[in-house]
């Protein structure tokens, strides 16, 4: 049987290590190193970093203290295989569907947003812990836009309803209809796309202080019709019948 590994190791051979020019040996030490003081470790459990050129880790920390297992066992080549198999499908689309956007971007995908997504992930006793992976691309190759180095931020989860569902959710940039084409690709995996703009985030941190559309433009200097039209979208892309439920909505996501 093909395992989610083989098929995302082939994928990247293709779509990215084909098309894109290597990091110097110099440049992945670098980032290696500017990651060991960055406030985000005081606030995860683990970490990894991708080279999806290579397809090899360029380093794991965290693991051993949380999931049981070596900081060196966690491999390109054995990382996916931990994923829950009923996760297993949903998790694969959704990075390929994810990859597949970043690769048409007009503008650079370094540090372009934030993707998120929740599933199980099992420890080295083989018990299985909801998870939540925040994926940020810390190098692209500057002639195409293509990611060629991503950092998973690993926090557990908690999840009271128990859910068995892999959700996700994607914050970026406001640029280039940068939102807009990744949200043509993540429509392929479901109709209710969480993929949100970075203005859009904003609006409804406001929106949650209990501020007025009228208040908001003021705030964010937008009209109030502008204000109004980003609501009006909102809860019609989250399938929400009011803004109390869309704060609700984007809460349940760890977006407010």
């Amino acid at each position: 049987m093909t395992t989610l590994t083989t098929l995302f190791k082939t994928y990247c051979k293709q779509a990215i290590t084909d098309r894109t020019t290597p990091l110097t040996p110099e440049r992945k030490r670098e980032i290696v190193e500017s990651l060991k003081d960055s406030p985000f470790r005081s606030v995860v459990q683990a970490y990894s970093v991708l080279d999806f050129h290579a397809y090899e880790h360029l380093t794991a920390e965290g693991f051993d203290t949380y999931f049981g297992y070596e900081n060196s066992y966690i491999t390109a080549e054995n990382i996916l295989e931990i994923v829950h198999p009923e996760d297993q499908e949903a998790f694969g689309k959704l990075y390929y569907l994810c990859l597949e956007g970043l690769m048409r971007m007009p503008i650079s995908t370094k540090g372009i947003g934030q993707f998120c997504i929740s599933y199980r992930m099992r420890d080295a006793r083989g018990n299985y812990h909801r998870i939540m992976e925040t994926n940020n691309i810390l190098e692209c190759d500057p002639a195409n836009n293509i990611p060629l180095v991503n950092l998973a931020q690993i926090t557990l989860h908690a999840d009271p309803t128990k859910s068995s569902r892999v959700s996700y959710f994607f914050k970026i940039k406001d640029e280039a209809h940068s939102s807009e084409i990744m949200r043509s690709f993540l429509s392929q995996h479901d109709s209710k796309v969480n993929v949100f703009s970075e203005n859009e985030i904003r609006i409804c941190q406001l929106l949650k202080q209990g501020m007025t559309s009228k208040e908001v433009a003021e705030n964010v200097f937008l009209s109030k019709h502008t204000i109004d039209k980003y609501r009006k979208n909102l809860l019609a892309k989250t399938e929400c019948v009011n803004t109390p439920q869309l704060i609700s909505y984007l809460e349940n996501l760890n977006l407010l």
